[in-house]
Formats: C-alpha cells, structure tokens, sequence
C-alpha cells in the first residue's frame, strides 16, 4: 500500500501518542478495540489515515482538522540538527533528543527512532 502524505502524517501521530491512547483505552475498557486497530496499521490492511480516525472515534477524541502534511523528506525547511526519525519511513515524526534523555521510540512498531 502507498504511502500518502495524510497516512504519513497520521501515523507519526499515532507513534507520537500511542501509549496516552492505550492508557485512555485501558481506562475506557477499549484496550482490545485499540489493539486490533494497532494490527490494522501494522499489517497494512488500511491506510493509516483511516486507522488513525478509528482511533480517535474508538477514544471519543476530536477529529484530526484536514489541512496540509508534507512527505517525510518533502519538508520545505532542512531537518533540525539532532533530530530523529521515523526508522522506517513511514511517517512524518521528528524528536529532538536532549543530551542523556532517553531514546525516542516508535510506538507502533517498536523500533527506535533513527538519528538522521
């Protein structure tokens, strides 16, 4: 499945904010709903756009406004220096890294963040 600049961009939400959504959904008892939409997303049966707004109706969260995302590597300003992303491609994340913090990691998949 390809890519889109909305997919992309919702899945660096999704890593962003996966552990704050399972603890919602653990609290609103949707924690297997949420699982299932993670396997969704991981095995690509659905675009991540549309897994992302799952979420948000599964959790009662606003809805994401339409506006504009670029691509990964699209972005019209260079990356920061010390910023990392996204290890596989897949999304628009980018941390920064304050000297001795812990890694940032993909929630979704479970990887660390690549320095890039």
């Amino acid at each position: 499945m390809e890519i889109t600049a909305e997919d992309a961009h919702e899945l660096a939400w999704f890593c962003a904010e996966l552990t704050d959504a399972r603890a919602l959904a653990r609290r609103m008892g949707r924690l297997a709903e949420l699982e299932l939409l993670l396997v969704e997303l991981r095995e690509g049966t659905r675009p991540a756009a549309a897994v992302a707004q799952s979420v948000r109706t599964l959790l009662d969260l606003p809805s994401r406004p339409r506006g504009y995302a670029s691509f990964p590597g699209q972005e019209s300003a260079p990356r920061p220096a010390g910023s990392y992303i996204c290890p596989g491609g897949r999304c628009s994340r980018n941390e920064r890294r304050t000297p001795g913090a812990p890694l940032h990691e993909c929630a979704v998949f479970g990887e660390p963040l690549m320095f890039g």
